[in-house]
């Protein structure tokens, strides 16, 4: 009976739940409703908000639409003043038909004489007045015209064109402009503005008369002032809307000038406006809703308002709904919860007695249960409630199992246990605490496991089989480099050796093919490796201190030439914000942005270039954008899938394989950056790179004093080019002018992209010029040629420009050939036991000057260092009988710490950390070509060199 008591408490509990869930559906319909209050008024507002927008675009149209009209008359004013129409004015006055008269002249100043009037002034006044007679009713009508005033020089004069009938009493010269005339010429020459905008009020207060005042230069000569006088009322500025919109026109200062607040706009007036120029929202305690915005280009400012009142009175009738509409719904939530009350808790409480009943049914269904199900009496462990199943199981343990089943049990540390039965079947018990007929009990759920135990062993043995097949595909990966590089060796090296031969004529097209054919099959064969490298996970970033500055010069540098080749411009664009140097793999960078410009230029026919380098952010951004054939919009979405190559019209019309888009957007995955595509077909494609700045290093800029302050001169067609010059100059302290036919000084700079002769006489003049390679040359005395690639050395360029005596820049001298005679005091031991490479290795170590003498394998090797003296080793790694790596052990193991290279064809990471754990120095990739070379055996010769040298002192 205990466990009737507990289940009428539970119905209890439930009915108080029950009814605050009721409570809580009533409050949040409460809720509901007064949120759709607070979204329609919001609604309203911006619907008001629109209002507002249309009635500015009114004003907004009318205050253009003047600016369009004077500057009309202006440039008619500017025709009719100079020297070329006044010749032959008289001629076109006689062309129309219209005689407007004598023209009149009225004093600015009170004590002006008008009768002497400027012959060239007085034949323009002329001119206009025929011109504005014959077109008197056009403007009038078009362009809303009241008066139209001509304005002499000196200010002391003007006359005044009437295209509508004036008020009665209206003067010829309103105070207004006469106040304006004589604040124009009391300002200083450089405050002077384009035009004067002001506003003067009629004698109602939403209409008044519109200004316009302007001078008209001839040759950069004042030669006249021009104003016109327009009508304007405020009630053209206001939409048809049944809400009472105040309208009010503020001045420059933020004072009122103009307002339409009269009649049943009347609430609508403000005695506070918005300081900010642009301001929509509530002012005075949100009694008004605003909404202030700048009438360009006049400095004039208008201000719609709409108390808050009167919006608010609309939906009077809609809030006393919602609220009728809420006291309804408690109503009906009150009388559905008695009734479900009545209906479903009254007689659940009946149901408590039939829960023996019930238990007799639960019972079956843990008899028919398709797994185990029993209960245990932790006291003890006996077994109370248990299926067919679960007794088959239990009977199948021994007596030391169960012990230690009962045991886990009464400890309570787990919730299961695994065990395994007399017949070798893998059982799986787990338990959970409970009560059960006033006794702490387990219920137990037992579970044959072996299918699951066997299916975990297979697994592991894939497992293991998986990983074996990637040692194997390791192994693979290694001999297939080995085994291809090293012919390649042979080919690509002897190609190299071969180019430094004079050769017949016709012979050096031949091999040019030939060497171009192996840089393309070591391209593909390297594509391959490094895919192959990424997908097992072997290729590793390398991160180091590097300058991106100098990784960008590079690859400009390098592909300068193939772009001039093709008729292309390149255009390297670095800010100067970019760190001088940050932490990452720059190997890796180059090979990513070497991929993306040679796609760039093998897709482009025409047009040119553009490699920007910039920081975003937290990161450093490289963008190369070109004018080539585009990308299809269906086919971005596979373009950094390997092995894909985009065709037109289904055919291949380039080489490769299609792992370079894989390949670099994999190692800028690796280089914790993102890369990132947008094209359009027939107008090119722009990618997008970002790495992330670690550890990155910024300088700021330093002002030259030679350069700061000096006068450089832009004569650039280029927009890309003009904007970063023009920051890039600016940055440095000099002063930037666009070049319009000016006259230049002696001492200031021309600067242009094209044979455009600058007038005057420059200090000098800088050329960018796209087909030129290399860094910047003085051609001329006094004339510069830039490359587009390198627009960032201008400064330098400058520099060398403004100081004569100084020693020229290293960017403008040209690199150092080799001296092969200074290195004819190292010799040099390679081994190999590859014929035709020992052969090959040799020749280019005699090409670099170099003695040279070879061994078979490591045992030869060994025999010619006990009997010559060696300076260097460069052993291959892979040999019989003794290969590079013991070789190197039996090296040090005497004492030697002569320098041993390694040579390997060998693609994997860790071949280089193998070599190095075996003693060797470093590591050279096959096919070593001359300029691999040159500069590897260069450090350890400086360092030979310094050992002799100390020895002899010693």
């Amino acid at each position: 009976m205990k466990y009737f008591s507990s289940f009428r408490t539970t119905v209890n509990v439930s009915r108080y739940l029950f009814r605050t869930l009721a409570l809580l559906f009533w409050a949040l319909g409460a809720l509901l409703s007064l949120f759709y209050i607070f979204s329609v008024l919001h609604q309203r507002e911006s619907d008001l908000r629109q209002d507002y927008d249309t009635s500015f675009e009114l004003a907004q149209g009318y205050f253009r639409h003047s600016s369009d009209i004077m500057r009309q008359l202006k440039y008619i004013a500017e025709n009719r003043l100079d020297n070329g129409h006044q010749e032959g004015h008289q001629s076109l006055n006689e062309a129309f038909s219209v005689n407007p008269g004598e023209t009149q002249f009225y004093p600015v100043y009170p004590n002006a004489d008008c009768s002497r009037v400027e012959p060239q002034f007085q034949q323009s006044a002329e001119s206009l007045s025929y011109f504005l007679n014959y077109w008197k009713d056009n403007f009038s009508d078009a362009y809303d015209l009241n008066r139209v005033f001509y304005i002499s020089p000196d200010s002391q004069c003007l006359t005044h064109f009437s295209l509508r009938n004036a008020p009665v009493g209206m003067p010829a010269v309103p105070k207004s402009l006469q106040r304006q005339i004589i604040k124009y010429h009391n300002t200083r020459a450089n405050d002077r503005g384009d035009y004067l905008y002001w506003v003067v009020p009629d004698s109602r207060p939403d209409s008044g008369y519109y200004y316009i005042l302007t001078p008209v230069f001839v040759g950069n000569r004042l030669a006249a002032l021009l104003a016109v006088e327009l009508g304007i009322r405020l009630e053209d500025f206001a939409s048809s809307s049944n809400l009472p919109i105040g309208i009010t026109l503020l001045s420059d200062h933020n004072s009122p000038v103009m307002a339409l607040t009269e009649g049943e706009r009347r609430s609508s007036s403000l005695r506070v406006f918005p300081a900010e120029a642009g301001y929509f929202g509530y002012i005075d305690s949100f009694k008004d809703l605003v909404m202030k915005k700048g009438l360009a280009p006049a400095t004039l400012s208008i201000v719609y308002s709409l108390p808050l009142n009167v919006v608010i009175d609309k939906y009077q009738s809609l809030i006393f709904v919602v609220l009728l509409l809420n006291l309804f719904s408690g109503l009906l939530l009150f009388v559905l919860t008695w009734l479900f009350e009545r209906k479903m808790f009254a007689p659940a409480e009946k149901n408590a007695l039939q829960l023996e009943e019930n238990e007799q049914f639960n019972r079956k269904i843990v008899a028919s249960a398709p797994v185990g199900i029993c209960i245990l009496r932790i006291s003890d462990g006996a077994n109370l409630i248990s299926n067919e199943l679960a007794h088959n199981y239990l009977s199948l343990l021994t007596f030391e199992d169960r012990q230690r089943i009962i045991h886990i049990i009464c400890g309570q540390q787990v919730n299961f246990v695994d065990v395994m039965t007399s017949n070798n079947n893998n059982l799986q018990i787990s338990f959970v605490h409970s009560r059960y007929r006033n006794e702490n009990v387990a219920i137990c759920v037992l579970v044959d496991v072996s299918a699951r135990v066997r299916m975990e062993e297979s697994l592991q043995e894939m497992a293991a089989a998986a990983e074996q097949a990637s040692q194997a595909k390791s192994m693979f990966l290694a001999t297939v480099s080995h085994e291809l590089r090293t012919p390649l060796y042979g080919i690509i090296g002897n190609l190299d050796l071969i180019k430094t031969k004079v050769l017949p004529e016709g012979v050096d097209r031949f091999v040019s093919a030939m060497s171009n054919s192996s840089a393309l099959l070591l391209s593909i064969i390297s594509d391959i490796l490094d895919f192959s490298k990424i997908e097992s996970e072997q290729l590793k970033i390398e991160p180091r201190d590097f300058s991106p500055r100098e990784v960008v010069n590079h690859l400009a540098g390098n592909y300068l030439p193939l772009v001039v080749k093709k008729r292309l411009a390149l255009y390297c664009f670095i800010d100067p914000a970019v760190p001088v140097s940050l932490k990452g793999d720059p190997v890796r960078l180059q090979q990513v942005l070497s991929n993306l410009l040679n796609n760039a230029i093998k897709f482009t026919q025409g047009g040119c270039i553009m490699l920007s380098v910039c920081c975003d952010s937290h990161y450093l951004k490289f963008c190369i954008r070109d004018t080539g054939v585009g990308i299809k919009p269906r086919e971005l979405m596979r373009l950094f899938d390997p092995f894909v190559q985009l065709a037109s019209g289904g055919e291949r019309q380039f080489q490769g394989t299609g792992l370079g888009l894989a390949i670099c957007e994999k190692l800028v995955s690796l280089m914790d950056g993102d890369i990132n595509v947008e094209s359009e077909t027939g107008l090119g494609s722009l990618f997008t790179i970002r790495l992330p700045l670690y550890k990155a290093r910024f300088q700021p800029t330093v002002l030259n004093t030679d350069l700061y302050g000096r006068v450089c001169w832009l004569a650039i067609r280029n927009a890309a080019l003009e904007t970063y010059l023009t920051a890039m100059l600016e940055d440095n302290g000099l002063q930037v002018r666009r070049h319009g036919g000016e006259s230049i000084n002696a001492q200031d700079t021309f600067i242009c992209d094209y044979d455009y002769p600058p007038t005057g006489t420059p200090r000098a003049t800088v050329r960018f010029i796209t087909h030129h390679i290399g860094h910047a040359e003085e051609s001329m005395v006094g004339d510069w040629h830039m490359s587009s690639a390198f627009a960032e050395e201008l400064p330098l360029v400058l520099l060398k420009i403004y100081r004569s005596d100084l020693a020229q820049p290293s960017l403008l001298t040209l690199p150092r050939p080799v001296n092969t005679e200074e290195n004819a005091d190292i010799q040099i031991l390679v081994v190999d036991d590859h014929p035709i490479n020992r052969r090959l290795l040799a020749d280019q170590l005699s090409w670099l000057g170099y003695q040279a003498i070879t061994a078979n394998d490591g045992v030869d090797a060994l025999n010619m260092i006990s009997r010559h003296q060696i300076d260097i080793v460069l052993s291959d790694v892979n040999m019989p009988n003794m290969d590079g790596y013991e070789l190197t052990r039996r090296i040090r193991s005497q004492g030697l710490s002569l320098p041993v290279v390694g040579v390997t064809a060998n693609a994997l990471a860790e071949e280089k950390q193998r070599c190095l754990d075996a003693g060797m120095d470093s590591c050279l990739p096959k096919p070593v070509t001359l300029e691999i070379l040159e500069p590897a055996l260069a450090n350890y010769c400086q360092r030979i060199r310094l050992e002799r040298h100390e020895s002899l002192n010693y």
